[in-house]
């Protein structure tokens, strides 16, 4: 395992954990067009489920998997290298940052953590971390909700150079803080493509948590279950109350035909009904062009009836230059 090229400069409140694991293997037979996976795996609880379901088609065709909230070695999942299983069982290379974690106390000077991970068929020119700033927030929430406040380390977002049939791409993935204001957010996304590479196409996705809402108080949560009975289509089209899409639009990018438009990716639980669940996860693209027609979101289950190995979907969209 091998460590990446460098981490951003940024000024920040907490320091990164460090740079990203990165390791590469022979590329596969790359042919265009490149499909492009977003996934949330919720800490990688249910991995091999997970896996079960990427190699099923349509997800076994990925060329890249953009992960958010994958453990490394945290007690919650058997200590197991999420990233680094993932990427194994699919034969594919990966650069896993880690966002925020603990101490062993069995193994001193080591650290569990959560984070980002991209794992791609083709192997890596060239990964960075990028270092997004904690978001500011009113008020003291309660221990249980204060999203990475006890522990080591801060956001980071991962940028991956790769060649598919000989042009290179950026790849880019980043989880945004999911309580916060809407204009927090957009302040997380402006620091993070701020540091994003301008020369060459790219795509970058995630979790971008667009709830449209703040969250940080119970006053706040009710308010927000109100609008989503009186307004759920807010919540399936949030691109009006997140500003943060204005900030992506700027630097070029664009979410347009590359997601499916007013479709949630979000199920807390499967007996709310779907139109009552959020659009929380986005592939967003610029240099590209997605097949028409391509952009899909497919539950996270292996089967209708079976359980769910994460509370969001994957979003999948093919690309070609």
């Amino acid at each position: 395992m091998a460590a990446a090229d460098r981490l951003s400069s940024r000024a920040v409140d907490h320091a990164p954990l460090g740079p990203p694991i990165v390791v590469n293997r022979p590329g596969r037979a790359m042919r265009l067009p490149v499909r492009i996976v977003v996934f949330n795996a919720k800490t990688g609880r249910h991995l091999d489920r997970i896996i079960a379901c990427l190699k099923r088609p349509p997800l076994g065709e990925a060329s890249v998997i953009l992960f958010c909230e994958v453990d490394w070695q945290m007690r919650r999942t058997r200590e197991r290298r999420v990233a680094a299983e993932l990427a194994g069982a699919l034969g594919m290379s990966f650069a896993y940052i880690p966002e925020f974690g603990q101490t062993r106390s069995h193994d001193i000077g080591s650290v569990a953590s959560m984070g980002n991970a991209i794992l791609c068929a083709a192997p890596f020119e060239r990964v960075d971390a990028i270092v997004i700033p904690r978001p500011r927030i009113r008020g003291r929430l309660s221990r249980m909700h204060r999203r990475g406040a006890d522990l080591l380390g801060t956001h980071c977002g991962l940028v991956a150079h790769a060649r598919f049939a000989g042009q290179r791409l950026a790849l880019g993935v980043l989880h945004l803080h999911s309580r916060c204001s809407p204009a927090e957010r957009e302040r997380q996304m402006a620091a993070y493509l701020e540091d994003f590479p301008r020369d060459c196409p790219a795509v970058f996705g995630g979790d971008l948590n667009t709830t449209t809402m703040e969250l940080t108080s119970a006053p706040l949560v009710l308010e927000t279950a109100a609008r989503m009975l009186l307004s759920p289509q807010r919540f399936r089209s949030p691109q009006m109350h997140e500003p943060l899409f204005e900030r992506i639009a700027e630097h070029g990018f664009t979410t347009h035909e590359a997601n499916v438009p007013r479709k949630s990716t979000f199920t807390f639980l499967r007996a709310i009904p779907p139109p009552l669940r959020p659009k929380l996860d986005w592939i967003a693209m610029r240099g590209v062009r997605p097949v028409a027609g391509s952009a899909r979101i497919l539950p996270a289950r292996y089967s209708f009836f079976g359980p769910r190995v994460s509370d969001h979907d994957f979003v999948m969209v093919d690309i070609d230059f």
